[in-house]
């Protein structure tokens, strides 16, 4: 029994490879400080560690936030029939279809007409989109930044009482308030008996006036019933475009082909990052993710240098123990091991340390703003200026955490492979004799 017991213990990784481990790392100041440079070596992996999840955190939730602004009174994604002339039937056939692919939180008709509009003697420029009121009001970009009036009339009267909402910005430029008419212009026109074809026009109330606080939305959207849309544009003829949005935006381009075949005939699929005016941002935020998530690589292996200087340091002053271990029957590999483990366990307790902080920082970032703003007595992001009235956003996605926590380990093992290498190849009778 205390063979089996012996074996057990003497097998690689065994118990007594893992104590001889642990005892190097305890080792004394007089022995070189060791010990402490371990200590310093598991605080930079714990900070380096730590720091990463942190920033990719908040860089998530600014990405998800930007997001949310730049596409919060558009679509994720946009079905267009390729049919000359689609039917109403058909489109709503299709817009059912749509709605119930996995990942789709509600798929709607539209239609999008930039067009001239005038009032108080004043011309400018907008875009009208159209969109039913239900639609329209779980938009919640719109639908809670109402400023004057509400969108519970939207598409509501007949004639020239029919209500629209439009952005603050262009209500301003043409001095309109909630109740005040604007007359909206068609590109079609109507031939007359008196003179040349005349453009078609038609008054509307301005029901709901709204401020989201981006510029494009805010100078040129207004917001109009589709069937009223329909009749002023195309003359009452269905537009064949689906706005469809998603329950996580990350996963746009995975539903593409899901989206394609759900709509059971020839369409033209395309994504917010696909319209001009965002095609920039898309770029930048792809490009600052993938910037920064190399730059914390780096910071990670800068933090692996203390590991290695410290193990490094081990094996000097460890080297008669070394000649002593393989006199008594130690093999190459169990010095290896030996040492391997020593840097590895600073590795994996520094990783560990630092991945609980980091997500623990991450969970509780509102609590930390606030000791932050009350300890400099200052507001660290002011919600108008970074329209971010909820704070600091942090979302951490587990995917990352664990790719985080991985490569800390893989490059503090890396770290101490090449000083565990030269232990494993010390001469015990040359170690002996100059000791």
């Amino acid at each position: 029994m205390n063979e089996a017991l012996n074996i057990k213990q003497n097998r690689a990784f065994g118990a007594i490879e893992r104590r001889i481990a642990m005892r190097y790392l305890r080792a004394k100041k007089t022995q070189g400080g060791v010990g402490l440079i371990a200590a310093i070596s598991f605080i930079c992996i714990m900070l380096a560690i730590a720091a990463m999840i942190i920033i990719m955190s908040i860089m998530n939730g600014f990405r998800d936030d930007m997001i949310r602004l730049t596409i919060g009174s558009e679509g994720h994604m946009y079905v267009a029939s390729s049919a000359p002339q689609p039917t109403a039937e058909s489109m709503m056939a299709m817009e059912n279809r749509l709605a119930a692919v996995p990942g789709v939180d509600e798929a709607f008709q539209f239609s999008e007409n930039q067009t001239g509009l005038s009032a108080n003697n004043q011309f400018g420029f907008g875009q009208v989109i159209g969109i039913r009121p239900e639609n329209l009001r779980s938009f919640e970009m719109i639908s809670q930044s109402i400023i004057e009036g509400s969108l519970d009339n939207f598409g509501v009267g007949a004639g020239s009482d029919h209500n629209i909402a439009m952005g603050r910005r262009l209500a301003m430029s043409l001095g309109l308030s909630q109740g005040d008419k604007v007359t909206i212009y068609s590109p079609r026109t109507r031939t007359t008996a008196f003179g040349p074809p005349q453009p078609i026009r038609k008054n509307y109330t301005v029901g709901a006036i709204f401020e989201v606080g981006l510029l494009i939305p805010d100078s040129t959207y207004i917001y109009m019933d589709l069937d009223q849309a329909g009749l002023l544009f195309n003359d009452g003829k269905v537009t064949g475009e689906i706005q469809l949005r998603l329950d996580n935006v990350d996963l746009i381009d995975k539903l593409r082909q899901p989206v394609g075949n759900a709509a059971g005939e020839p369409v033209f699929i395309n994504t917010w990052k696909d319209r001009p005016r965002n095609a920039a941002t898309a770029t930048a935020l792809r490009t600052e993710q993938i910037a920064m998530r190399f730059i914390f690589m780096i910071v990670v292996i800068i933090a692996a240098f203390p590991v290695l200087a410290s193990m490094i340091m081990l094996v000097k002053n460890k080297s008669k123990d070394i000649a002593i271990l393989r006199t008594i029957g130690a093999t190459r590999g169990a010095v290896l091991r030996i040492f391997l483990m020593s840097g590895a366990m600073i590795g994996i307790l520094g990783t560990l340390a630092g991945l609980i902080f980091g997500v623990l920082f991450c969970l509780n970032i509102g609590a930390v703003q606030t000791t932050i703003e009350f300890v400099c007595n200052c507001e660290l992001f002011p919600a108008e200026v970074y329209q971010l009235s909820n704070g600091i956003p942090a979302k951490i996605v587990w995917s990352e955490v664990f790719g985080v926590a991985f490569w800390g380990f893989l490059i503090s093992a890396a770290a101490t492979f090449l000083p565990a290498m030269n232990a494993s190849k010390v001469d015990p009778v040359d170690a002996l004799r100059y000791e």
